[in-house]
């Protein structure tokens, strides 16, 4: 991979574009769209980087739900917290577990679906 490459890489994982990607690495937007889809060594450091970051990112967010949750479970078990108050936190923490399982069987079900078609 080239020194404009590597630039290019950082500032794509940096910037919230490609076109402000391929400005910050001093190249156009055509050349970083080629690279991305023509060049198969770029397209895989840059899916790999893609891939940490986003992993990264998801174990932040799921530390970050505990937390969350934690906050809430102490709101509602708060007698002295106004009433309202503890109503919202019930209402988040159930919407959310719902989704959570909503989400969780959805995914065993495709599991299962994928694990028939091989």
């Amino acid at each position: 991979m080239t020194a404009r490459q590597k630039r290019a890489l950082v500032a794509l994982l940096s910037a919230p574009t490609k076109r402000e990607a391929a400005e910050i690495a001093g190249i156009s937007y055509p050349t970083l769209r080629r690279w991305i889809t023509q060049d198969a060594d770029f397209r895989r450091e840059y899916e790999a980087e893609l891939a940490a970051l986003l992993e990264s990112a998801s174990a932040q967010a799921r530390t970050g739900m505990l937390d969350a949750v934690t906050t809430l479970r102490r709101i509602v078990a708060d007698d002295e917290a106004a009433q309202s108050t503890r109503v919202a936190a019930s209402k988040v923490i159930l919407d959310s577990g719902l989704r959570l399982i909503e989400a969780a069987d959805f995914e065993a079900r495709l599991t299962a679906l994928e694990e028939r078609k091989e």
